[in-house]
């Protein structure tokens, strides 16, 4: 059974592959950006809607507002508030809908979703079965091509 939505910490997954980032630190516009897109294609692939939280702290009032695509939803945190207390909030409501999938490296988010009944996935996990699902398209996509010509 898919789950319900999908909730990402975006500053975990954005730490957890700095290394794929497109020449930018992971705490940058650009990065969130790269984030964004990947989880786009991703989300293209699997129909499951998806919420993108970041911590909001700290950061300049004028980048930082919440964005909703059609089946991507981008929350930033009050400077008063974690993403991580966003994150289970929008859990435990979901949870009485169905199953709710977070992803993080947070040992201590993980540990309260998993509390709650929701399901854990680590940010690394997610990046690689975001990279499968891309070749995956990319390879259905050249034999459709093939089968065209």
């Amino acid at each position: 059974m898919n789950p319900v939505r999908i909730l990402i910490d975006g500053f975990s997954v954005l730490h957890a592959c700095k290394d794929e980032l497109p020449a930018t630190a992971p705490h940058t516009a650009k990065a969130r950006d790269w984030l964004l897109k990947q989880c786009l294609s991703y989300q293209d692939t699997l129909h499951i809607p998806m919420s993108v939280f970041f911590d909001g702290k700290g950061a300049a009032k004028a980048n930082l507002k919440d964005e909703t695509h059609p089946h991507l939803e981008v929350i930033y945190s009050a400077s008063s508030q974690t993403a991580d207390a966003l994150i289970e909030r929008v859990a435990h409501r979901l949870l009485a809908y169905g199953k709710v999938l977070v992803i993080t490296n947070d040992q201590a988010e993980q540990n309260t979703i998993l509390s709650m009944g929701g399901e854990v996935m680590s940010c690394e996990q997610f990046m690689e079965h975001v990279r499968d699902q891309r070749d995956r398209f990319e390879q259905d996509h050249a034999r459709y091509l093939r089968q065209d010509s």
